[in-house]
């Protein structure tokens, strides 16, 4: 069976790996339902009397973010604290995975370049390139704050990197 000290060291590792797995796990049901209401928001209807002035800033600065209209904010926020309710977790998943989506929240709202790629193949799984764009565009990259779902759906649009800036 092991030593206890052995025993101690694979139960905090499964531990960690079921908190990172369910954090992700998070992640991807907010990213698809983000999408959607995104989506929604920028129908003509909802777009005219609600999200239009989020998007009177096409370069994004960090108060933008905050600049929704209530019912805009509401779908937002239900759409973020909905995991809890949806998919069982223990606190501290939670916890990361609200950090995780408050700071690119603010990261993508301002104007900051901050791209995170996967460890040895160099791919991007974030960037904040990715929203300034949909600010610039309007009708491209509408999810947040991972871009898979806009890959799927063919909304997603290419960053494009000056070879200079590395």
């Amino acid at each position: 069976m092991g030593t206890p000290r052995a025993r101690a060291a694979a139960k905090r590792f499964f531990e960690a790996n079921r908190l990172t797995s369910r954090c992700h796990g998070d992640a991807a049901w907010q990213s698809v339902a983000e999408y959607a209401w995104h989506r929604a928001m920028h129908s003509r209807f909802a777009y005219a009397r609600w999200h239009k002035a989020h998007h009177a800033y096409a370069s994004p600065c960090v108060w933008c973010d905050l600049c929704i209209h209530p019912l805009e904010a509401l779908g937002y926020y239900v759409i973020l604290y909905s995991p809890a309710f949806v998919i069982p977790m223990p606190k501290a998943s939670f916890l990361a995975y609200i950090c995780v989506m408050g700071v690119a929240g603010v990261l993508d709202h301002s104007g900051v370049d901050v791209a995170v790629r996967a460890r040895g193949c160099g791919v991007a799984v974030y960037d904040t390139k990715f929203h300034d764009l949909h600010h610039a565009r309007f009708n491209v990259n509408y999810a947040f704050p991972f871009d898979f779902i806009d890959r799927a759906c063919g909304t997603y649009a290419e960053i494009k990197r000056d070879a200079r800036a590395g």
